[in-house]
């Protein structure tokens, strides 16, 4: 069954721009539908969910000449990309103010450690979201156009990686060697960051660097532990 740009077209209740702005309005709104732009030989279209938050894909439909489907693409929205960068900097700023007050190498070492690990830690959580509901939501799309995703002869055909799940699986396995290297060092790190926030940084008052960073190491444990149950299911 030949998927046409009719077809993706008719997924789409908003029509807006792929760009930064609408990005950014859709991250902050609550509003579930489905939006998408339309150029002459590709769909871009993308859904904000109660899961994904800022975090969603941005899925590209390309077409050729006559209006087929040869090919889908996702990647990171543009607004979630920038606020993997701009949250860190924002929420744990003090943490740099303080490597830099009255300088300490010891002090300036702990704090521009930490500060680089919930960095990365944010960057993992939005990932771990991303590639959390990428598969779902794009098997979700063409199960309104009454396409099965899971239809093997169809992705080959499309040449779409997203839709060969068999093979997205292999990808991502959550016990290959450098993830279990990754969680061998992560987990007690984090276990050192709950620890250190509670029994440090709350008592002492610093309510505005604790609350966030235990948030995230609880976000991250949290999708971490989902993604690993969730496989062996």
């Amino acid at each position: 069954m030949e998927v046409t740009k009719s077809d993706i077209q008719k997924l789409i209740e908003v029509q807006k721009n792929n760009t930064f702005s609408n990005h950014f309005i859709c991250s902050i709104k609550k509003d579930y539908k489905i939006y998408g732009s339309i150029e002459k030989h590709k769909i871009n279209i993308w859904k904000r969910t109660s899961l994904t938050g800022s975090s969603y894909s941005v899925y590209s439909f390309e077409f050729d000449s006559e209006d087929v489907l040869t090919k889908v693409n996702d990647k990171l929205n543009s607004f979630a990309q920038f606020s993997q960068l701009l949250f860190p900097l924002f929420f744990f700023f003090p943490l740099l103010s303080t490597a830099f007050t009255d300088f300490q190498i010891k002090k300036f070492l702990v704090c521009i450690s930490v500060f680089l690990f919930l960095t990365f830690a944010c960057y993992l959580v939005s990932r771990r979201i991303y590639l959390f509901n990428k598969k779902d939501q794009l098997t979700d799309f063409y199960q309104l156009i009454n396409i099965k995703a899971n239809n093997k002869q169809l992705a080959k055909k499309h040449r779409s990686r997203i839709l060969d799940l068999e093979t997205e699986e292999k990808l991502e396995k959550e016990w290959s060697g450098s993830k279990i290297l990754t969680r061998i060092f992560t987990y007690p790190f984090c276990l050192a960051l709950i620890l250190f926030g509670i029994f440090g940084m709350i008592p002492d008052g610093h309510f505005f660097i604790a609350i966030p960073m235990l948030a995230i190491v609880g976000v991250y444990l949290y999708s971490d532990l989902k993604m690993i149950f969730k496989e062996r299911k």
